[in-house]
């Protein structure tokens, strides 16, 4: 393994470290009581756009292993 699909392994777990951590903030953001809550929402896709971008990362780093183990 090389170390450029080492350092997409690691970007993507700390993608997963901050993406949970925005989600917290997320969940003790505060309601609406008279409907759905922006500041909420703001959260909890900053954190699913940060999942995405790990999962990117780990399909790289696979994709980047399966191509040298074939050449």
């Amino acid at each position: 393994m090389r170390t450029k699909q080492i350092g997409y392994i690691a970007v993507g777990f700390g993608l997963l470290f901050v993406s949970h951590s925005v989600g917290q903030l997320g969940d003790i953001a505060p309601l609406n009581p008279g409907g759905v809550s922006g500041e909420r929402l703001k959260y909890h896709l900053a954190a699913l756009l940060l999942d995405v971008g790990a999962i990117a990362c780990f399909v790289t780093a696979l994709v980047g292993w399966w191509r040298a183990r074939k050449s």
